[in-house]
């Protein structure tokens, strides 16, 4: 559980831009997440990099802190503070000190961590915008007619096609290909790239997942996460990144560095992935998943972490 001292100060790590490189090491990497997620969107891709290069350098703590630290100059000294929204805050907090057995499905916290989403303000949401102007595919899929995926466009396909085994998985899961409606995440007119991108990954996550080779478990969603921030930028998946990181930094510090591998398997499965945010999906589907991955390039998500993850995870339910 955070005190409220300690709740001040990694807000202010945050709004500063400051993370606390020599005072909270085992802070630094959930607070410089928390930045790219509520305070400089535009400069995620260079954070998630860094921490990236931070983790492949060194298995040590602080001689991580130390690479992030050169590797993002800023962070010595910090930029000029941009203070968040209270209730922002509060709805954070709020999800950190949750108990995680409180969350009785996946799609509880995902909700929980949309909804942050509601006290952004102008800034915000306008530093959202360029940072997905920052890819080229999400310009590209901007300038396309805009085709949405419905349940009955993948009845009546082959019995190996993704549309099939798409279908299969809504259908015993009882879920829809539209988890969240499509058209209560539209904002103002002003903002293409967060409407268009906002509405193409609800019809586009779950199909990810199957192409990806990402499981439909906790991790695997941590892993995408990973994955579809590195390929268009989503802000979703920075904030869903960042809360569960503060969330095992604040609560199980010990299996923050399982989930810190966990979320950058999936990002760089997501880099080095060509971008699949504005592939002809709606033909695609007609295809089997193998010939898709031979034709993108895309090979399936192999993570030890992930299936570390997937092995405690089951071990800890038995407990129950």
């Amino acid at each position: 559980m955070t005190d409220n001292i300690m709740r001040h100060q990694f807000e202010t790590w945050v709004e500063c831009a400051r993370p606390p490189l020599q005072d909270h090491p085992e802070l630094v990497i959930p607070a410089l997440m928390t930045t790219a997620a509520f305070t400089h969107p535009v400069d995620q891709i260079a954070i998630f990099t860094a921490i990236d290069d931070a983790l492949a350098h060194s298995h040590d703590r602080q001689e991580q802190v130390d690479h992030i630290a050169a590797q993002l100059p800023w962070a010595v000294d910090g930029k000029e503070r941009i203070a968040l929204p209270r209730i922002l805050w509060d709805e954070f907090w709020a999800i950190i000190e949750r108990p995680q057995d409180e969350f009785t499905t996946e799609l509880d916290l995902t909700l929980a961590v949309v909804a942050l989403g509601v006290h952004y303000d102008p800034r915000m949401v306008d530093a959202c915008e360029q940072a997905l102007l920052q890819f080229d595919s999400v310009k590209k899929l901007i300038a396309q007619p805009e085709i949405r995926l419905k349940t009955d466009d993948l009845r009546n396909h082959a019995t190996d096609s993704l549309a099939t085994d798409l279908l299969n998985m809504l259908t015993s899961n009882g879920y829809d290909i539209e988890v969240i409606d499509a058209d209560t995440v539209v904002i103002g007119s002003e903002y293409p790239a967060q409407n268009r991108t906002n509405r193409r990954i609800l019809q586009l996550h779950d199909i990810w997942h199957l192409v990806g080779g990402y499981g439909f478990t906790g991790a695997g969603e941590i892993a995408i996460s990973g994955f579809q921030l590195a390929q268009f930028g989503q802000n979703y998946s920075t904030r869903f990144l960042a809360t569960v990181a503060t969330k095992a930094a604040f609560n199980a510090l010990e299996f923050l560095p399982m989930m810190l591998a966990v979320t950058f398997d999936g990002w760089r499965h997501g880099r080095n992935a060509q971008p699949l945010i504005d592939a002809p999906w709606h033909k695609l589907i007609a295809d089997p998943i193998s010939k898709i991955r031979a034709d993108y390039g895309l090979r399936p998500l192999d993570s030890a972490a992930v299936q570390m993850m997937e092995t405690l995870a089951a071990s800890m339910a038995e407990g129950k």
